[in-house]
């Protein structure tokens, strides 16, 4: 029997990766990575400061989070629109969402007030050294890494590989049991929309759950956002069947966070 013809297989593989996924990335970064150990590793443990800890948090994030479940969606064929992948979605065409993008940068910046926040953030406080040495190019580099690095495969993994194949296998099989008449589990036009409707908030939660959990060492505070934001972040995935307006949101409240404290941190803001 071929990996495409048994129902059990995809699920099954999904979630150990996604499980193994998750613990490897816990592990492996700080806190439980120390400064210490980080400084040991190949020729990132050379750079000065806190900076070995921040690149190996962005290479486990592109590789656990974006790399190892790119490459099993592609064993099992998955297409871009099955994982979320969609730039066409109408929301993406509206002014009202691109006016959400400076207000989203806007509440990151005042989460970057308060002490835990202000105080945890930029993953490596070398950045701000460097940045009063070699210029704002520097925080550049830093947004475009963390952009590339962390936000696509953060988004990409908890709000694509982990809602939209499970969500469009549910639908298929509400479909295959008549018990849809209209269409999707997101509009809910059958009798049986709430069993649609408790199935994606499953898979919302299914999500939410982990994707705080790797906030772990964080501020209380970021721990409590964190599945507001995931709730919030896969209701907008699935319901747009879109995991880039989410991407756009997020990277913009966490831009807003590390500019506020870098321009405080180097002068610049009082």
């Amino acid at each position: 029997m071929s990996l495409h013809t048994n129902s059990w297989v995809k699920p099954h593989a999904y979630i150990a990766l996604a499980s193994f996924s998750c613990l490897l990335f816990t592990v492996f970064t700080p806190p439980l990575l120390t400064p210490e150990v980080a400084a040991c590793l190949p020729i990132i443990g050379s750079l000065p400061g806190d900076l070995p800890g921040y690149w190996v948090r962005f290479i486990l994030s592109f590789l656990l989070l974006g790399v190892a479940p790119g490459f099993l969606a592609a064993i099992f064929r998955e297409s871009s629109a099955d994982l979320g992948i969609n730039f066409r979605a109408p929301i993406l065409r509206k002014i009202i969402f691109w006016l959400l993008v400076p207000v989203a940068a806007a509440i990151g910046a005042i989460g970057a007030l308060s002490p835990d926040l202000g105080s945890f953030y930029p993953y490596s406080h070398e950045l701000i050294n460097l940045v009063n040495k070699s210029g704002f190019d520097v925080l550049v580099g830093h947004f475009i890494a963390y952009f590339f690095f962390y936000y696509i495969p953060w988004e990409f993994f908890f709000r694509g590989f982990l809602i939209f194949p499970f969500a469009l296998a549910a639908e298929k099989a509400f479909r295959a049991q008549n018990l849809q008449n209209a269409g999707s589990i997101a509009h809910g036009n059958s009798k049986n929309s709430d069993t649609g409707r408790m199935v994606l908030a499953a898979l919302v939660l299914f999500q939410t759950i982990p994707s705080t959990m790797l906030h772990f060492g964080h501020p209380l505070s970021e721990l409590m956002s964190a599945v507001v934001a995931g709730i919030l972040f896969g209701i907008l995935a699935w319901r747009t069947r879109s995991i880039i307006p989410g991407l756009i949101l997020h990277t913009a409240i966490g831009f807003g966070t590390d500019l506020l404290i870098v321009l405080k941190a180097t002068g610049y803001l009082r």
